[in-house]
């Protein structure tokens, strides 16, 4: 244990942060945002609580920290998608979602729904909204691209086929929740993802080059 702690003593700051960074995000995903306290993220850390002052100036500070975080997990999500049309982006972006949804709530999702369903109570509704907004602001410049593209149509309102667009992730997260694992296993999820690539794209091949396969039930 003390080999442990002395090497734990010697990581550069910047690792450290990081180090507690996730140890955060562990715990809000386990015992969700209220119960995200500073011996719980000391713990999950290996560092006293003192420890962590050093690097925070606050709990608040280290759940921001954390929200920032996620940022950075949804960007590379969506960046990854980089090089398709925009309906092959929104559909490898949307399977990606469903995978780790399917995953025990796997990477940022299960902290992500923990701020989310933590209330304004905790502090930190404008926070989690700002999160949100920068995700969405990179989701509406793939469907800009699309509609500049030709491959989605220039008629429809950007920001709110981006908004259905989340819908559909924010119902897999809903029901991951919940237990109801039936929406993305049996292919209800995709449906409609199907539904609105279809709706939304210029033509028939930018339709079938984005439509994802299918299982389950076409209809719930």
């Amino acid at each position: 244990m003390a080999t442990h702690t002395a090497r734990n003593r010697r990581l550069p700051p910047e690792e450290r942060r990081a180090q507690i960074v996730e140890a955060v995000l562990k715990v809000v995903a386990t015992h969700g945002v209220p119960g995200a306290t500073v011996s719980k993220i000391a713990a999950a850390s290996g560092v006293s609580e003192g420890a962590l002052y050093v690097h925070f100036a606050s709990r608040e500070e280290m759940l921001k920290a954390a929200l920032d975080a996620i940022f950075e997990e949804m960007a590379r999500l969506i960046d990854s998608s980089a090089g398709r049309t925009a309906p092959e982006r929104l559909s490898h972006i949307a399977q990606h979602h469903s995978r780790l949804m399917k995953t025990q709530l796997g990477g940022f999702t299960a902290p992500w729904i923990e701020f989310i369903a933590a209330g304004p109570q905790v502090g930190l509704r404008d926070a989690v909204a700002e999160t949100q907004s920068k995700a969405f602001e990179k989701m509406l410049k793939i469907v800009r691209d699309g509609q500049a593209e030709g491959t989605i149509r220039p008629d429809l309102d950007a920001r709110r086929l981006t908004w259905q667009f989340y819908t559909i992730l924010w119902t897999e997260n809903v029901s991951s929740l919940m237990g109801l694992v039936e929406y993305i296993d049996e292919g209800h999820s995709a449906y409609s993802l199907e539904l609105l690539l279809r709706e939304a794209g210029a033509d028939d091949a930018a339709f079938l080059s984005a439509t994802p396969a299918r299982q389950g039930p076409a209809v719930g």
